[in-house]
């Protein structure tokens, strides 16, 4: 099991009415997680690794064409990278699939064109067409367009980000799928994820959670797949036993923002006591907490 816990960052240093301590969604965000991994036998529950990995930070990169004169060659340069924290509880196996796959498609982010009223630059995942692949060096690009100060800028939206995690995770669910007979084994692929970035264009903080959900398919039997939900200001995004803790968690938050700007300490504190006071194997220590703001990402761990 896992138990992981994620929240806006309030302001420092503020002064007020109880609604001001809620935060504003431009200082940051903060995961905290166990880092226990076990297993259910015969005996029990047994533990299986400490101090593993389950908030990791990965890189979004932007690739810009490359022109030899007006022809389009490759991709062969990083216009700009963003950050990003994804976390996850669930299947150890089917998280490593998805986080594989989260990383291959943002790591592959090529800035393409449309030009069905006007021109303008997009940017589209790898596994997307392409026009500036499709046409090949056949076509002819003026000088005036391409213009990486004027076109490159303020394409990619902490939105966009999350509907190529969405797919990404849909798409490592579907591979998965193949093999998935009966609801036992969907139980046991289980698993959900948190994204948390600042949006590059807007400087807003966005947290969002990925529900694992399945439906039946006359005939076809059962397909899984997420469904994305933006966590909002005043409240908390919570993983792994959230039946145990999710409750108590927002009580925390909705106490902090009454009384001060001590939202991220109290959950951390919340988080590392109830792992140190855990006698079933489901969760355990060091505690890591990763904050993300802008690009700046800094970790700690609580042993």
């Amino acid at each position: 099991m896992t138990l992981i816990i994620a929240g806006y960052k309030q302001k420092q240093f503020l002064w007020g009415k109880p609604q001001d301590y809620i935060p504003d969604r431009k200082s940051g965000i903060f995961m905290v997680a166990d880092s226990l991994i076990s297993t259910q036998t015969p005996g029990g529950r047994r533990a299986l690794l400490s101090e593993f990995r389950k908030i990791v930070e990965i890189p979004i990169q932007i690739w810009e064409p490359h022109f030899v004169g007006e022809h389009f060659s490759d991709y062969i340069k990083v216009f700009t990278t963003y950050k990003c924290l994804v976390a996850f509880a669930g299947s150890t196996l089917t998280a490593q699939h998805i986080i594989n796959n989260i990383s291959g498609h943002l790591a592959k982010l090529r800035i393409d064109f449309e030009n069905i009223e006007e021109f303008k630059c997009i940017v589209r995942m790898i596994c997307e067409k392409n026009n500036l692949v499709k046409n090949g060096i056949s076509s002819v690009y003026d000088d005036d367009i391409f213009i990486p100060e004027r076109d490159y800028q303020n394409l990619v939206s902490a939105e966009f980000v999350s509907d190529v995690v969405e797919h990404s995770i849909n798409k490592a669910l579907e591979s998965k799928m193949k093999h998935v007979i009966d609801i036992e084994a969907l139980t046991a692929m289980r698993t959900e994820i948190l994204l948390g970035l600042t949006c590059p264009v807007s400087r807003i903080d966005h947290l969002y959670k990925y529900h694992f959900l399945y439906r039946e398919i006359p005939g076809e039997g059962v397909e899984t797949y997420c469904q994305k939900e933006l966590i909002q200001a005043d409240e908390v995004g919570v993983l792994g036993m959230v039946n145990t803790y999710s409750t108590e968690a927002l009580e925390i938050a909705r106490n902090s923002f009454r009384t001060g700007t001590t939202f991220q300490e109290d959950i951390t504190k919340f988080v590392v006591e109830s792992v140190r006071n855990d006698n079933t194997n489901e969760i355990g220590l060091p505690v890591a907490v990763k904050t993300i703001e802008g690009n700046s990402v800094k970790q700690e761990f609580i042993k």
